[in-house]
C-alpha cells in the first residue's frame, strides 16, 4: 500500500464515519431530546464517537494490527466523544456570550452560530488526529495529526453547519455535510503525516507486502514488538534495526553482527545484499534485509 493509496483509505474511512455519524445524529434529531443545548452536547458526542472510532481504527485497516488497532479504535472513540461534547458545550456558551456581548437577538447574528459549531468540530478533529501519535508516543506524529485533524475538522465542519442552515429544501444536506467533513478530515490527516515524514519503508516479502509505514521520529526502531515505532508482526525472525535522521541525512543502524550472523542466515541484516555495519548513510531506493523481512529505504 504506497502513500497515494493511504491517503485515499484515509479518505474511504472519512466517508463511512460520515454516513455512519449523519445515521446516528438523525435518530438523535428525531428523538426529541429538549433544547438545543441538550442536543447539540448529545449531537456532538455521537459524532465525535463514531468518528474517533473510524479514524482509530485505521491501523487495523492499513497494517492488519486487528488487536491494537481495536484498543486504538476504543480509546479515540471515548477521546472523541468527550472533547466533542466539551467543545459544542464551549461553543453553545461562546455563542451566548458573543449574543449578550453584541446586545442582539439571537437571529439576527445567526451567522455565528456555524462559527462556533465548527470551532467545536476543529476541537473534535485534533484531539482524534493526536490519537496514533500518542500511542506511538511521536511527537512530530502528534503535531502532524493534530494539524490534520484541525484543519479538516474546521473546514468540514464549517463546510457541515453551513450547508445545513443555507440550502432549504435540501433534505440530504447533512449527509453531505458529514460525508465532507469525514472525507476532509481524513486527507489532512493523511497529508499532514506525509509532509512531516523524512521517509517511507515498503515491505517487499511476505504477509505486509507492499505496505509502507512512514519514517516520522528522529530515530524510528523497527522490529517484531508491539512497542517497537514500525512492528512488522507474522515474520519468524526479525533482529532490531534502527532508522536515525540527521541533518539531511539518515542511517539505518544494527547492532554489530559477528562473522557466523553476517551471512544470509535468518537473522542476517544486510543492506543490498551485503552485510550491513552498525551505522551505514542510506540513499534512494537502499534494500534492507532484516531476519525474514525485506525493506526498500523511500526519501521523502
Amino acid at each position: 500500500m504506497t502513500g497515494t493509496k493511504k491517503r485515499i483509505i484515509y479518505m474511504l474511512i472519512g466517508l463511512f464515519a460520515g454516513l455512519t455519524a449523519f445515521s446516528v445524529l438523525e435518530l438523535l434529531g428525531r428523538a426529541g431530546l429538549g433544547t438545543f443545548l441538550v442536543l447539540s452536547i448529545l449531537q456532538g458526542a455521537a459524532a465525535g464517537l463514531v468518528f474517533g472510532f473510524f479514524f482509530g481504527f485505521t491501523d487495523a485497516v492499513f497494517y492488519k494490527e486487528l488487536r491494537s488497532g481495536a484498543l486504538k479504535a476504543v480509546t479515540a472513540a471515548v477521546v472523541g466523544a468527550a472533547v466533542a461534547s466539551s467543545a459544542h458545550l464551549l461553543s453553545a456558551q461562546g455563542l451566548l456570550m458573543s449574543s449578550n456581548m453584541l446586545r442582539q437577538p439571537d437571529g439576527s447574528i445567526s451567522i455565528l452560530i456555524p462559527l462556533w459549531r465548527s470551532f467545536g468540530w476543529m476541537l473534535m478533529g485534533t484531539a482524534i488526529g493526536t490519537i496514533d501519535g500518542i500511542y506511538r508516543r511521536t511527537i512530530r506524529r502528534v503535531i502532524a495529526g493534530a494539524l490534520g485533524g484541525l484543519a479538516g475538522g474546521l473546514v468540514g465542519g464549517l463546510y457541515y453547519e453551513l450547508i445545513i442552515r443555507y440550502i432549504p429544501g435540501a433534505s440530504y444536506s447533512g449527509l453531505i455535510g458529514l460525508v465532507m467533513m469525514g472525507m476532509l478530515t481524513g486527507l489532512f490527516i493523511g497529508e499532514f503525516e506525509r509532509r512531516f515524514s523524512y521517509g517511507r519503508l515498503r515491505v517487499l516479502n511476505g504477509k505486509l507486502k507492499d505496505r509502507e509505514f512512514f519514517l516520522i521520529k528522529q530515530r524510528t526502531i523497527v522490529g517484531c514488538g508491539l512497542k517497537d515505532d514500525v512492528y512488522l508482526h507474522g515474520y519468524s525472525s526479525i533482529p532490531e534495526g534502527r532508522f536515525l535522521r540527521e541533518g539531511r541525512d539518515v542511517y539505518f543502524e544494527t547492532e554489530k553482527q559477528t562473522q557466523s550472523s553476517s551471512t544470509a542466515g535468518s537473522d542476517a541484516t544486510l543492506l543490498n545484499d551485503r552485510p550491513a555495519g552498525p551505522r551505514q548513510n542510506l540513499k534512494y531506493q537502499d534494500t534492507i534485509r532484516l531476519g525474514s523481512v525485506k525493506l526498500l529505504y523511500l526519501p521523502m
